[in-house]
């Protein structure tokens, strides 16, 4: 029996570079939609090898991280600066219920692929394009990536920033990536969104979404708190030791949570013998630990307690009495972890050169649908010919197209 996918019948046309828009489009995919990825015919996709400089494969037949953003797709290589790759695109168009990019709207005009030239050509489709900074004001045609246009001008890089001895916070290095993928779930769902009306009403949309409008989103509660006076960076001595991490004895560090402060606090201070602490009006609620003067003192007496027993210990001991807590892991820590493995978000895939690495599933799931496959993602024009018998090309205009390169066949 053929499996179900809820979005089997949705044909997208995806022109993306990088994460954000191709990480949408893998999630598409994963849900049934066929999704062509055109790429130009000199290198394709950046990302292809970018995974060389963090040291990781990216071969065309080995390219694990390129394959966690672009697995289940298929591939077409075509130039857009010629005529004839222009009309392969609007074929592809012609017969797609979306089309997903990242590019920025001054580059789509040169080809006449903005949403302006194609929503009266292509009624019902649907647009959906992701940008940097947002589709209106001065900075809307920036070049936007995820380490600036996020982390950076969304505040998240400062708010992680550390303090050195001389009192001057230094920000962090950003987790790479975490801003385009987000940006990617969300529009997903609009996206689907609008194919959804679009084939209700027969008219199309433009879906946007930015990559700083997202992380204003995600900041919301820290945005609107800061008029109120709530700021980050944070010293560890201003920070509340009811979700701090502290170092325990095995060197991994451990991340106790109270949300609930009447109910949990108490249980809290006696799990961590400082039964002292519940008897005491000084800590008895929430707000006295937005003073320095109650932090600090709590903190390195915390300090002590948390580095006498092991991660694994604390974590017990939490979990005995109730208490919400974690062990901060390193990404490779989830490679093996047995809850990462026994929820299938890892996904170990063996390659037909005989190598094997292990891939991330993405998060969303459909207990109809069941795991989708996983594929790994196109090489450079691997379905180019394909994809053009398709769209009606004759073998003698493939060939055609293909000596003027005007589109490019993976060998």
């Amino acid at each position: 029996m053929e499996q179900y996918k809820p979005l089997k019948g949705v044909k997208v046309v995806e022109l993306s570079l990088m994460v954000a828009s191709a990480s949408c489009g893998r999630m598409m995919a994963d849900w049934g939609a066929d999704v062509i990825k055109v790429e130009n015919t000199k290198g394709g996709d950046t990302f292809r090898k970018w995974p060389l400089g963090i040291g990781a494969p990216a071969d065309d037949d080995f390219d694990p991280l390129f394959d966690n953003l672009n697995a289940n797709k298929r591939a077409i290589s075509l130039d857009t600066g010629t005529k004839s790759g222009r009309e392969v695109m609007f074929r592809l168009l012609e017969q797609a219920d979306v089309f997903l990019t990242n590019l920025r709207t001054s580059t789509l005009q040169k080809s006449g692929l903005d949403y302006d030239s194609l929503k009266d050509r292509f009624p019902k489709l649907v647009m959906s394009q992701l940008d940097g900074y947002g589709e209106k004001g001065d900075e809307a045609s920036r070049p936007g990536y995820d380490n600036t246009a996020f982390w950076a001008r969304g505040g998240f890089l400062f708010s992680q920033s550390i303090y050195g001895d001389n009192e001057q916070a230094y920000p962090v290095y950003m987790p790479m990536g975490f801003g385009d993928v987000t940006c990617a779930m969300g529009m997903m769902a609009a996206t689907v969104s609008a194919v959804l009306a679009a084939r209700q009403t027969g008219k199309g949309d433009r879906v946007s979404l930015s990559l700083y409008g997202t992380a204003v989103w995600l900041a919301n509660i820290l945005v609107s708190g800061s008029q109120y006076g709530f700021r980050l960076p944070k010293r560890r001595e201003d920070s509340s030791p009811f979700g701090a991490p502290f170092k325990c004895s095995d060197g991994r560090w451990f991340m106790p949570q109270i949300v609930n402060f009447s109910r949990d606090a108490p249980v809290f201070y006696k799990l961590l013998g400082a039964d002292d602490m519940a008897d005491d009006p000084l800590y008895a609620s929430r707000a006295s630990f937005n003073r320095v003067e109650v932090c600090g003192p709590v903190i390195r007496r915390f300090e002590g307690i948390f580095a006498a027993k092991t991660a694994d210990e604390w974590k017990r001991l939490f979990g005995e009495a109730g208490l919400c807590c974690e062990i901060l892991y390193r990404y490779d820590d989830i490679l093996t972890d047995p809850q990462a493995l026994a929820n299938d978000f890892i996904y170990q895939m063996k390659y037909p050169n005989g190598q094997e690495a292990a891939l991330v599933r993405s998060c969303l799931n459909s207990k109809r649908m069941g795991l989708p496959p996983f594929k790994r993602g196109p090489m450079l024009g691997e379905h180019t010919v394909g994809i053009l018998g398709e769209l009606g090309y004759t073998n003698d205009e493939i060939q055609a197209l293909l000596a003027e390169h005007s589109v490019k066949q993976h060998d």
